[in-house]
């Protein structure tokens, strides 16, 4: 028989391949930095029989590259390199529980390729992954190096974003809260002059227990400003932030500064005013009523009575999308050149005054209606009924009248006008506090004559304090 000799060293050999198992070290890798570390904690030991260590067959190459992306509040993307000689991934899972403390890792998945969405996950919530490859071949399995990535889920955005308190310099942003949320990071662009937008720029952080509202001040009139609620959680050296909520507005317009009136004629009023930021229009009221809708920033109002006073107002106007922007308004008052020819009634002296190329021609004392609803109209009237004789009709108070004058020169429709009084002993001084007419202006009956001799049809009569 013969004897064979074998050498302790190569029977050490085959024995240790046999008994010991490849020894498994987790690759931990940071989701914020591409720092690689070892590490054998949470390491999770293979559950498969583990292929002996032969040259005839090959472990895996570790797995690199791991890297979460697509992150939402319920999802997220895993992803890494192949690993050469791979054919399966296992991946394990650990999840912060209700004390913030992340649970034991669990076997989570297998998969043949080197990504996995992960769905159905809550928000704001740490989620940590540790990945093996594997080679199966037979009745063999050989393992690779882990990798490990820890992330937390995105917070769900704030609800309820929008402006209100729109002003010309400033805006009132609020908003409802995010259930997990430890602070708001609010973000602004404002629109450029091109019709384009700045990049957002962070301009306020909020935290959890205060009013979820800012004031934003300083802002341009009639610009439109972008803004942006993140909601964002903080958990030791980990956070998360929503993907953000927009809302949009634009400060309210200027009123026009500079309104004036630039020259008149007797029956023309030419008006300017400056150009407000971002007015494409302008609106132009006379005595409240809507009269031009222009670009430019001057108009001429002809074809007025003769000498009138008018009351304008004009404001900017922008169209953003489908809606009209009104800014605030401007306001004037402005008259006619006054004609050569009119009649001036003064209030305070209780006198009339008939003007004739300027030139005062003739004058009187009258006694002009009482103060209060019964007052003479203040303001720049015309002649526009003239009849001798005529009967006034009226009534105030219950009671009523027919009155039969002289002479009548009425210059408004609610009835007012000149004539003539006989019933009056006097006229003048304070008389008409006392004892006033129901608006008309009482006359002398010498001087009411002349007057109609000398007044005619839209002749200019101007009624002051």
């Amino acid at each position: 028989m013969k004897k064979f000799f074998v050498p302790v060293a190569f029977l050490l050999a085959v024995i240790m391949c046999v008994a010991v198992p490849i020894t498994v070290t987790a690759q931990i890798t940071s989701f914020n930095t591409s720092d690689v570390s070892t590490s054998s904690e949470n390491v999770v030991e293979p559950t498969s029989a583990v292929e002996p260590a032969t040259e005839a067959k090959v472990i895996p190459s570790a797995v690199k590259g791991l890297k979460v992306s697509s992150l939402e509040s319920d999802s997220l993307l895993l992803s890494w390199n192949k690993s050469d000689n791979a054919n399966l991934y296992t991946i394990y899972r650990a999840v912060e529980e209700k004390n913030g403390k992340i649970g034991s890792y669990r076997k989570y998945s297998d998969v043949k390729y080197n990504s996995f969405r992960d769905t159905g996950l809550e928000q704001a919530k740490i989620y940590k992954y540790q990945i093996f490859a594997y080679r199966v071949s037979g009745e063999y399995v050989t393992q690779s190096k882990s990798a490990i990535t820890s992330v937390m889920t995105r917070p769900n955005n704030a609800t309820g974003v929008k402006l209100s308190d729109k002003k010309t310099n400033s805006m009132v942003l609020s908003w409802k809260k995010s259930p997990k949320a430890d602070k708001y990071i609010i973000y602004r662009s404002e629109e450029n002059r091109d019709g384009g937008y700045s990049e957002y720029k962070k301009i306020r952080e909020v935290s959890k227990g205060r009013k979820l509202k800012i004031a934003d001040k300083g802002l341009d009139d009639g610009t439109i400003y972008k803004y942006k609620v993140v909601a964002e959680r903080v958990q030791g050296d980990t956070s998360a932030v929503s993907t953000g909520t927009a809302t949009k507005g634009m400060t309210k317009l200027n009123a026009p500064a500079g309104f004036k009136k630039l020259k008149a004629s007797e029956t023309a009023i030419k008006l300017s005013w400056k150009k407000v930021n971002h007015a494409e229009k302008y609106e132009l009221y006379r005595d409240g009523v809507k009269i031009k809708t222009i670009k430019n920033t001057t108009y001429t109002d002809r074809k007025l009575l003769s000498g009138s006073l008018h009351n304008y107002t004009v404001r900017a106007v922008r169209k953003v999308g489908k809606n009209i922007k009104r800014g605030n308004l401007a306001s004037l008052s402005a008259s006619c050149k006054l004609p050569a020819n009119r009649i001036v009634v003064s209030i305070s002296k209780q006198k009339f005054y008939l003007y004739i190329k300027n030139k005062v021609v003739l004058q009187s004392s009258v006694v002009t209606g009482m103060p209060g609803d019964r007052a003479t109209t203040i303001g720049h009237h015309h002649i526009i009924s003239r009849k001798s004789p005529a009967i006034l009709r009226g009534s105030y108070g219950g009671s009523s009248w027919t009155t039969r004058v002289n002479y009548w020169l009425g210059f408004t429709y609610s009835g007012q006008g000149f004539h003539d009084s006989t019933w009056r002993g006097a006229y003048g001084g304070n008389i008409y506090r006392s004892d006033g007419s129901h608006g008309c202006v009482n006359t002398p009956l010498d001087a009411v004559r002349k007057l109609y001799e000398k007044a005619y049809v839209g002749m200019l009569v101007i009624v002051k304090n």
